[in-house]
């Protein structure tokens, strides 16, 4: 009982501060990514957030998609503290629009479990869409399975989320590592699933099937 009650304890803790994301997939062609670049940064770097991020993401591995804008922050506290008029929000999405056009994919999450790092350092992320069985039971060994590993991983990050909504194929959470670069978090995975904290999180988090697997890597956050 007491075991049951320090869960909810924590599990509503971790809740109460959780960010919301909103991730939009999008296709750029080659020749346009420069421009795109520009148009988001000159537009975006001019504001101060509320709270959270809006970040420009290159995308591989993921058909159809090159790259994706994500923005974190809380519900009650959402947007910009300084916004755009309307004319130069308009202008805004109509010179984007000529640069980029919509991909399956995009969708809305909760953060469930982070572990901040140095994220200038660390901007190359592998990410999972997995479909869960028990929910709770998962953020339970995660949960653990992650603050164990803290130590080995340094500034690195990883977090958890459950997904709101979005064309996700079924998926119901996203796992996500952040480390340099691919070889990095080629070799530093590796690590992780050899330690014993790994294979205790696989014995004790119920069934998961991995839908999706990608890597993304950041190029501008505001």
């Amino acid at each position: 009982m007491k075991k049951s009650l320090l869960f909810l304890f924590l599990l509503f803790s971790i809740n109460a501060i959780a960010q919301n994301i909103r991730v939009y997939n999008q296709y750029v062609d080659t020749e346009d990514v420069s421009a795109y670049a520009k148009t988001f940064k000159d537009f975006n770097e001019e504001f101060k957030r509320k709270s959270g991020a809006i970040g420009l993401q290159r995308v591989q591995f993921l058909n159809e998609v090159t790259h994706r804008v994500i923005i974190t922050g809380d519900p009650s506290n959402w947007g910009v503290e300084n916004p755009a008029d309307q004319v130069d929000r308009d202008n805004y999405f109509n010179t984007v629009s000529h640069y980029r056009s919509k991909s399956d994919g995009s969708y809305t999450a909760k953060s469930l479990y982070w572990k901040a790092g140095d994220r200038v350092k660390n901007n190359t992320g592998q990410q999972w869409l997995i479909k869960v069985d028990n929910p709770a039971k998962y953020l339970a060994a995660f949960t653990k399975f992650a603050k164990a590993v803290e130590p080995m991983i340094g500034t690195r990050m990883m977090g958890l989320g459950a997904i709101n909504m979005g064309d996700v194929d079924g998926a119901t959470h996203y796992t996500v590592f952040y480390g340099e670069n691919l070889n990095d978090l080629d070799v530093i995975l590796e690590k992780v699933r050899a330690t014993k904290a790994y294979k205790e999180f696989s014995a004790t988090r119920g069934d998961q099937e991995i839908i999706k697997s990608f890597m993304v890597q950041d190029l501008l956050r505001f």
